[in-house]
């Protein structure tokens, strides 16, 4: 499947809220310099930390962040280094207390005429989201680690191809069960009908091995997820102020020996951004997919849940640059979950589907006093409605930050 980029974030699940709502942070744009050190440092207040309103706990979070990295292109290579390790401190429930950090690489280069390679490595840790954890009063940290390839061939003209592969590796501190590997192979083809955008077909083959998940009924433990995907793609320039991207693809999702779960049908995304004039941008994204992986919980009956989910996931921002060193931003998210469990005991079994809402408004500032110094604040409203898998929740948070770079 094909690699996300890896960026510097906080890596707790509050500044991970905060860094998103706040458009261009100082750190993300510090990202973009060939050279930088940064220091940060952010605080956040929770109302519902644990996604949870049965148990509601307040807390704040203190993050505090060192990000280095370098972007630099030296004849016909690119080199992109990133790093970034971070305390992440809780004063009423110490016991999330973790130490995260990212760091990633990418080499790409141009060989002979036609040819461009690119190789890319990230690792990775911390604290995933309460609401994807089963036990959310441990600590559950997760530590990834990830490479791939890309070799395209046609860098200037009208058609072009490309192949490559990816590994991925995923371990948990607490639930053990959800470790995974994922192994991925593509093969597209792009064409260009004009310098102002293209269209691209791709052939995606993903095999997940999840070895320590406990099937009902099945002796050996172990789960293979074998997902194909046949996309299509385009990207178009449509004028100096829109730009349109989508992606849509015919997904097959097959899990062994567990069958229940298999998934055929349509995924995709799509996304599209407008700047009328230079001080103000809007961005509009969908994206529709399968998150089947970890899906399988032994409960206190020594029950089986097999767990589906299909999202679409709706997202809106807004973006004011006020002053030269003010900036103002507003954002909406609206998820849509359709949700199946198909519960299998040792007498009965019973099933059930329930649809999901998840909806965020939030609304943030940026202050850049001079070019080293960032600030910001932000804050955000959450409402999650109950469904098969997670209880109801809302809550708020405000979080602010400042930091300082060196370039």
């Amino acid at each position: 499947m094909q690699q996300k980029p890896i960026i510097v974030r906080g890596l707790s699940l509050a500044l991970g809220v905060a860094a998103g709502l706040s458009g261009l942070g100082a750190a993300n744009a510090a990202e973009q310099l060939p050279l930088y050190l940064t220091l940060s440092q952010s605080l956040t207040r929770d109302s519902n930390l644990l996604r949870d309103n049965n148990d509601r706990r307040r807390d704040t979070i203190s993050t505090t962040t060192v990000a280095a990295g370098l972007n630099k292109a030296y004849g016909r290579q690119n080199y992109q280094v990133s790093a970034s390790a971070s305390r992440n401190a809780y004063s009423e429930n110490s016991q999330f207390d973790n130490d995260g950090y990212a760091v990633s690489a990418e080499v790409a280069s141009e060989v002979g005429s036609n040819f461009k390679v690119t190789l890319n490595g990230a690792a990775s840790q911390f604290l995933p989201n309460f609401e994807d954890q089963v036990n959310r009063s441990v600590r559950n940290t997760e530590r990834s680690r990830q490479a791939s390839i890309d070799v395209r061939y046609g860098l200037y003209g009208r058609w072009s191809v490309n192949a490559g592969g990816s590994y991925s590796k995923v371990d948990f501190q607490a639930n053990t069960s959800e470790n995974k590997t994922s192994q991925s192979m593509f093969a597209g083809v792009r064409y260009l009908p004009s310098d102002l955008a293209y269209i691209g077909l791709t052939l995606y083959r993903t095999d997940t091995d999840v070895p320590n998940r406990l099937l009902l009924g099945v002796s050996t433990p172990g789960e293979n997820i074998e997902r194909t995907s046949l996309s299509v793609d385009t990207v178009w320039q449509v004028t100096g102020f829109s730009r349109l991207s989508g992606r849509m693809s015919a997904t097959s999702e097959k899990h062994l020996p567990d069958r229940r779960r298999d998934f055929n049908g349509l995924t995709g995304s799509a996304s599209w951004t407008f700047t009328p004039a230079g001080k103000v941008s809007y961005a509009l994204n969908w994206v529709r997919d399968t998150s089947n992986e970890g899906a399988g919980l032994i409960n206190a009956n020594s029950a089986y849940a097999t767990n589906k989910r299909l999202t679409n996931n709706f997202s809106a921002t807004a973006n004011f640059q006020a002053t030269a060193k003010i900036k103002f931003n507003a954002g909406y998210t609206y998820a849509l979950y359709e949700e199946d469990r198909d519960i299998v005991g040792s007498a009965t079994s019973t099933g059930s589907e329930q649809n999901g809402r998840y909806s965020a408004l939030s609304l943030g500032v940026s202050y850049q006093p001079i070019r080293s110094v960032g600030l910001g604040c932000d804050m955000q409203r959450y409402d999650r409605t109950r469904s098969t898998f997670t209880r109801a929740y809302d809550g708020n948070t405000v979080a602010c930050r400042a930091s300082f770079t060196i370039d």
